[in-house]
């Protein structure tokens, strides 16, 4: 506090003495410092500390000379220019050791000249202006801000300490120097005007600062005695007001403290022991303010408590600072928690009201909630609450039907609403910000304050979580609501993991399914060294291998599944130039060594960050082997459309042409001839009804078959022969069968027939053989029964083996029949599952036809009926 007087010697010698001893703290504190600094590293502030002991040195020279005034403004001075400087590399504004400021300018004001006092003052607030100014247009780059360390707690106990050692040494220095001076007052008549002057000087200094000084009774209720004018600034009320009721200060003391602070006053009156308490006041337009009290009960020369003096700072925002750090520190902790119970969970929905809950306890909010949207029928998006939290004495809002399907649209009175959350920015609203609307909607229900913050799913907006509260108009500072954007972020994220794990295992699921159970052969290899990683149930059936027998394995190489090594290589070369091969028929080799045709598909794929190749192919031999019966069934309808046309018109053209002749010899009674076109006319319609029999036997083979059976072979010989007897008595033919003949599996009555033809047909062709012969066995092929009926005949051209089988296909169009004989035998086998096929010599060499049966598996084909 400034003054305007002429220091006597005794009071410049007193000043002198506290400066001294000031300066001596001082300069112990900032070497501690120092040595602190540098020992940590920090070279800047080593540094700047380190200067600022030479100007301590320098205050103790103008001390030296008396220079008091001087030394304490250089002095004070200094110390403010290096809490800049250290403030300034440190974390500018918001570092800690700018507390320092209140403290220089309290202890300069108690013994510097008005002023001095003022220009201090005024360096102060430029400084202040310097950190706020500089580090918002990036004139210096603060250090970032970090968690509170004991260093920091150290620092500003130290500067508080400093703060009441040099208040304490000061206030006993002038209480020494008044005792003095009142004891030396009889005395002394001048000594009543260095009196005045030293009151007028402390009144000075008390009205002037900013901290509140006062002296209060010494009895239980401590009653006002005197209170500086600071009080009016601080919390409202005058001089005046405080006078007319002295005991005003215990109807402003918070409720939650009032107790405390009583008993502190009968304990520090009691004891006469020094009182530092904090406590809460409320301001005349009803705030609360937090203040810092010290006071020391003064005593007569008896010992007896005269009053108590003290001072009183206003630390609300020390407080807030504090309550809103520990605030961030809750919610950052329970943002954590929430993430780890998130990720930690297999479905988000079983965690969730644990984690509204968590934030609901951190934020202080009375409720927290969930809204989802989802789309109507229609194609509206709507919004439901799904989860709520609320704060104990809270009503529940989850049933509330206007929060369950509300259409998602601008909200007349606060579009800035839906305008932030679908553009996925956070939305704060309050009653203050919003008075019209909140009137409208919330007064009823108490709401005083929102935050809502969308959850992006996929990039999508899916739902809000939101705070709300119903006591006060919450005041989000920028961490805590990232804090809580972070945790919706979180939210959304567990969502869309969770939905992709559950999207992946379905189509995981869908595709094991398919490639388990599709008919289609599927196998997936390595691109790096083409063997098997996994094959399906079809690839087994097909090739013959079981799974175990294949994965590891290269099918080239190892199983030798291509029968063409080149159909192999132009698959891989597709696949390495354009990634993939479509609809390529090639020929493949089961594990029995059997051949058959697939058509092959390919495509280059990734699995687990590996290049694989995915094969998939179908067995088409049965197709092959009914697109060329289809083919033979063509031809065979190309020659019986022939025959239709020609073998079958032939008898009709010549039945027609005798009925004439038959009308003009009965007419003119030639009898004889009459008998001659009958019988031609007969011949020809005989011939008919064979043709049309065996075209209507050929047809029926593959449809009317009988059961299949086991039989000896010998008795379809033996059967087959007899009903041959006739034909083979009248040509003289032998016919020897080979002995011990094995039991077959087929159609009986078919068999008999192929044996019956077969003979029939050795029979027909002897020719001129003086000495005809058939002989019937069995050959081996193979570890295959091969069946044979050779004869001794006119023979065949080898051009013509083939022929010999067609329909209506007959080498001698003189001889007997239809022409249909061969080709039923040969389908009657290969409705069967067998085969026929014939080998001569050359004309006059005689013929042998070599036929198998099918396996049991396949020789028994059902009826048709």
């Amino acid at each position: 506090m400034a003054r305007e007087y002429t220091e006597s010697p005794e009071s410049a010698d007193i000043l002198k003495k506290v400066l001294l001893r000031i300066n001596g703290i001082v300069f112990f504190f900032l070497a501690a410092l120092a040595m602190y600094y540098l020992a940590n590293g920090y070279r800047r502030e080593t540094i700047i500390t380190t200067l600022g002991l030479l100007p301590v040195l320098l205050v103790l020279e103008f001390t030296r000379r008396d220079r008091v005034q001087a030394a304490g403004g250089f002095f004070a001075g200094t110390l403010i220019g290096m809490v800049t400087l250290l403030a300034t590399v440190g974390q500018g504004i918001h570092d800690i050791g700018i507390i320092a400021y209140p403290s220089i300018l309290l202890i300069s004001s108690l013994f510097l000249r008005k002023r001095t006092t003022a220009l201090l003052a005024i360096l102060s607030i430029l400084c202040v202006g310097w950190l706020v100014v500089g580090e918002r247009y990036h004139l210096y780059e603060p250090a970032p801000l970090t968690t509170p360390s004991w260093v920091e707690l150290a620092i500003v106990i130290g500067i508080l300490a400093c703060t009441e050692v040099f208040v304490q040494l000061i206030s006993d220095t002038i209480r020494t120097s008044l005792d003095k001076r009142n004891t030396d007052l009889q005395r002394r008549l001048d000594a009543e005007k260095a009196l005045r002057e030293t009151e007028t000087m402390y009144k000075a200094l008390v009205e002037q600062t900013s901290v509140i000084i006062y002296r209060d009774a010494a009895d239980k209720d401590a009653t006002s005695l005197y209170i500086s004018p600071q009080i009016e600034t601080m919390l409202g009320y005058s001089l005046d007001e405080w006078k007319k009721n002295p005991n005003l200060w215990q109807n402003l003391l918070h409720p939650d403290d009032f107790s405390g602070i009583m008993n502190d006053v009968k304990k520090y009156i009691t004891t006469g022991e020094k009182a530092i308490t904090e406590y809460r006041l409320r301001t005349k337009d009803q705030r609360w303010i937090w203040v810092h009290d010290e006071s020391i009960v003064v005593k007569d020369e008896n010992g007896t408590p005269e009053y108590v003096h003290g001072v009183i700072i206003d630390i609300t925002e020390q407080k807030e600072a504090e309550q809103s750090l520990k605030q961030r520190e809750v919610i950052l902790a329970a943002v954590a928690k929430t993430a780890q119970l998130l990720l930690e969970s297999k479905n988000w929905r079983d965690e969730i009201n644990i984690v509204l809950k968590l934030l609901g306890e951190a934020t202080g909010a009375s409720h927290v909630y969930i809204f989802e949207n989802h789309l109507e029928s229609s194609g509206e998006l709507l919004s439901s609450q799904r989860y709520e939290w609320v704060k104990p004495g809270n009503v529940s809002e989850l049933d509330h039907p206007d929060y369950q399907d509300t259409l998602l649209a601008p909200i007349p009175g606060i579009e800035v609403w839906y305008e932030n959350l679908s553009t996925g920015r956070p939305f704060y609203g309050s009653k203050s910000q919003y008075p019209e609307y909140w009137e409208e909607r919330f007064d009823e229900s108490g709401l005083r304050t929102i935050l809502d913050v969308p959850i992006i799913v996929n990039g999508q907006w899916w739902g809000i979580i939101g705070f709300d509260d119903h006591e006060n108009e919450l005041p989000w500072s920028k961490v805590e609501a990232d804090a809580l954007i972070a945790t919706a972020g979180n939210i959304g994220t567990v969502i869309e993991r969770q939905k992709t794990d559950e999207d992946l295992r379905a189509s995981e699921e869908k595709f094991n399914l398919a490639f388990r159970h599709t008919y289609v052969a599927i196998a997936i290899s390595k691109t790096s060294d083409h063997s098997l990683l996994d094959v399906n149930d079809s690839f087994c059936k097909m090739t013959g291998y079981s799974r175990e027998e294949v994965i590891g394995k290269r099918a080239g190489h190892d199983l030798h599944v291509w029968v063409h090594q080149e159909d192999r290589n132009t698959i891989i070369d597709r696949l390495n130039k354009q990634g993939y091969v479509d609809e390529y028929k090639a020929k493949f080799r089961r594990k029995n060594g059997q051949e058959a045709t697939g058509l092959l598909y390919a495509v280059n794929v990734s699995i687990a960050n590996e290049a694989c190749q995915l094969y998939s192919f179908v067995d088409i031999s049965n197709i092959e082997r009914l697109l060329d019966e289809l083919t033979e069934k063509n031809n065979e309808l190309e020659a019986f459309s022939y025959t239709v046309s020609h073998d079958l018109k032939a008898p009709l053209v010549t039945i027609s042409g005798f009925l004439g002749y038959l009308e003009n010899d009965a007419r003119n009674g030639d009898f004889e001839s009459l008998n001659k076109d009958i019988l031609r006319i007969n011949e020809a319609a005989s011939k008919m009804q064979r043709l049309l029999n065996e075209l209507l036997k050929l047809s029926r083979i593959g449809r009317l078959m009988n059961p299949a059976e086991a039989v000896s072979f010998r008795d379809i010989v033996d059967e087959a022969l007899s009903l041959t007897q006739g034909r083979l008595d009248q040509k003289h033919v032998q016919v020897k069968v080979e002995a011990a003949l094995p039991t077959v599996y087929g159609d009986r009555a078919r068999l008999v027939e192929v044996i019956q033809n077969l003979v029939d047909n050795a029979a027909k062709f002897m020719g001129n053989q003086p000495k005809p012969l058939i002989r019937i066995g069995q050959i081996l092929d193979n570890n295959r029964t091969v069946f044979y009926v050779h004869d001794n005949g006119i023979g065949i051209q080898p051009e013509q083996t083939e022929r010999v089988f067609g329909l209506f296909n007959k080498l001698d169009p003189n001889t007997e029949g239809t022409g249909i004989g061969l080709a039923l035998i040969k389908r009657i086998l290969e409705v069967g599952g067998g085969k026929i096929w014939v080998e001569s010599n050359g004309l006059g060499k005689g013929t042998t036809f070599y036929f198998t049966l099918g396996d049991k598996s396949n020789s028994g084909v059902q009826n048709e009926k």
